[in-house]
């Protein structure tokens, strides 16, 4: 135990009201009891000292009590209560559902007109107020089960029958003969503004959810700090000073925006209920999901997705994209996606092709930094070397296999005719007649090499410039040479990757083991010793910390009575996080038991850059 006082208490999260569409709800009317975890009121009358390990083993069984299942409040000596809501509500309802539906009804007039429009044409909010204000399950009867159930899934039908619905309004508005038209016989640019259209409504809804929620603004507040914690320990670190700079200007471009804010990254599972988090290593953004800030405490999860941010996987994509080889093929991407249709640099092309091994060399060589480091922190040992035969299999595998999904999408048939055949046997211009970006509805930025859009880039290119007159025969020659370069990317970036690749066949295959999750546990590690030594109170930097890895603690499960089963299963699963009790161990590094005042009690191969890398 780590000197801690429980109290089971019967009260509300907060006092305040929420206003339905006709009347006014208690929020406590179905807030679950939840336990408390309060400050000892004399703490020399505790050792000072406790295992690391069991602090958080104490912790996530205080979380999963009777009595609490998975909700906390977590009373500091100084600042505010934290709450840690992964538990349900006292009527059913999971904590981060009750969230989201009290944003959405708090802040319904923020949402798109024509959206909102249809959601109160089917009084949507006064049955979502119904449903997050039933009573407990104990007291229903079987029909009030019954009715529950239907409101349930008639609210959650409402929403998606509303963005269905208001899709056909701007499709209509756009082009006026679109509701006459069935969804068979659709033109490709209807279909096309159609995915479009609904990236831009779930971005809108969103941010009229969240954009103000005092949850994300406590995220951006905890960003915007972790970052300053990154600049002052970075040039500390006993890493090369090229690095420090490299890695500080990393940081301070690193971005944090809100969940669904922008169409290239819209999940509307990350916008509502999804307990996670992203690092776009193309794009240089984090996104924390609106179920994880709506239900523990982000610390945590924020140093590591921002330690991502100087991996390997983002040291990698910024040597491709300064490559001349990416600057070529970005400049013929703009040529053939420019919708004014200027002339294409043909003979530009032709010279490439001449020289396409010296493009290629620009992304050979390329040496992973602190590559002892990583070794220590693979998740498994590499068994095999990764030699050029295998190099050369992986390559043509990999190859062959994107070209084959693009052949069975007709991604270049489609991409080579002027016009396409609908269902009904008319014939429509195809807007996407040499113009791959409009194929596949976006455009290059920060793209990798290897994607559909440099394969269909390449492939527009050779087609359109090239001197072959028979069109199946052009097609061909066009294909053989997309084929060609784009296993020799392969090869290099296989090569680059090289023992810490990703690839779930050179993993399967003992050939690498990737490093870049347990990299940004190990960092963010650093990080946040440093964040807590600002935190004067033992307690307060224990529970800040137990608090950030709350989602760590494991409810009652099978799994949880036998770790030894379950640990062989997962020989079977491929994931790059270590698991378990062993990924605890890793966010327990010795600055941060330093800055907890608890002591090792746990074997593990630690990897710190703050003492030789590679040994334990």
């Amino acid at each position: 135990m780590y000197g801690r006082v429980f109290q089971i208490i019967f009260m509300p999260l907060g006092v305040s009201v929420l206003v339905s569409c006709s009347h006014l709800r208690v929020e406590s009317e179905v807030n679950h009891p939840i336990t408390t975890l309060s400050p000892p009121e004399i703490d020399s009358r505790r050792p000072s000292e406790s295992g690391c390990l069991s602090l958080m083993s104490h912790y996530c069984d205080s979380l999963y009590s009777p009595g609490s299942e998975g909700n906390l409040i977590i009373k500091q000596q100084k600042g505010n209560p934290i709450y840690i809501l992964q538990g349900k509500t006292r009527n059913g309802l999971h904590h981060v559902f009750y969230e989201l539906s009290r944003s959405k009804i708090r802040n319904r007039e923020r949402l798109p007109r024509d959206f909102l429009s249809i959601l109160k044409a089917h009084q949507y909010f006064e049955r979502l107020d119904d449903l997050i204000h039933r009573e407990p399950f104990e007291k229903m009867s079987l029909m009030d089960r019954i009715e529950a159930n239907e409101t349930e899934r008639l609210v959650e039908h409402i929403w998606n029958l509303a963005i269905s619905d208001t899709l056909i309004i701007r499709l209509s508005n756009r082009f006026p003969d679109f509701p006459t038209i069935p969804a068979s016989l659709l033109p490709p640019e209807m279909a096309h503004h159609s995915v479009m259209e609904r990236k831009i409504l779930l971005s809108e809804i969103s941010k009229a959810i969240w954009r103000d929620h005092p949850n994300w603004r406590k995220v951006t507040h905890t960003f915007e700090r972790l970052r300053k914690t990154y600049i002052q320990l970075i040039p500390t670190l006993p890493i090369p000073q090229d690095m420090k700079t490299d890695w500080m200007e990393r940081i301070r471009s690193l971005n944090l925006v809100l969940p669904g804010s922008f169409p290239e990254i819209v999940d509307q599972d990350c916008s509502s209920t999804t307990m996670n988090a992203f690092y776009y290593p193309n794009m240089n953004v984090l996104t924390v999901c609106a179920g994880d800030f709506n239900s523990e405490d982000i610390l945590i999860t924020l140093a590591h997705e921002m330690a991502h941010a100087l991996d390997h996987g983002r040291s990698l994509h910024l040597f491709y994209q300064n490559s001349p080889l990416s600057k070529k093929l970005e400049e013929f991407n703009h040529a053939i996606c420019d919708p004014k249709k200027r002339s294409l640099p043909c003979q530009e092309w032709i010279d490439f092709k001449s020289r396409s091994g010296d493009f290629l060399g620009s992304i050979s060589g390329y040496k992973p930094p602190l590559q002892e480091f990583n070794r220590c922190l693979k998740k498994e040992s590499t068994t095999r070397p990764l030699n050029e035969e295998s190099i050369l299999r992986f390559a043509a595998s990999s190859t062959r296999e994107k070209i084959r999904e693009l052949a069975e999408e007709e991604a270049f048939i489609r991409i080579i005719r002027p016009d396409l055949p609908l269902a009904n046997g008319k014939r429509v211009r195809n807007p996407s007649h040499l113009n791959a970006c409009h194929y596949l509805q976006t455009h290059w930025k920060n793209e990798d090499l290897s994607s559909e859009l440099s394969i269909l880039t390449v492939f527009t290119m050779d087609y359109q410039c090239s001197p072959v007159l028979d069109p199946s025969e052009r097609l061909k020659s066009s294909l053989d040479f997309t084929g060609e370069l784009f296993e020799a990317i392969e090869k290099e970036l296989i090569r680059n990757e090289g023992e810490f690749s990703e690839r779930k066949e050179l993993v399967d295959e003992g050939f690498s083991s990737p490093s870049s999750e347990r990299f940004a546990d190990s960092i963010g590690s650093l990080v946040i010793a440093e964040f807590l030594q600002e935190i004067h109170s033992t307690w307060d930097r224990r529970m800040t910390f137990l608090a950030g890895n709350s989602w760590q603690c494991d409810g009652p499960s099978l799994s949880k009575e036998l770790p030894k089963e379950t640990q062989v299963l997962r020989r079977y699963l491929l994931d790059t996080h270590t698991e378990g009790e062993n990924r605890k161990k890793d966010m327990l590094s010795a600055p941060v038991r330093r800055s907890l005042g608890c002591v090792k009690d746990f074997e593990w191969n630690e990897c710190s850059l703050l003492r030789n890398p590679g040994k334990p």
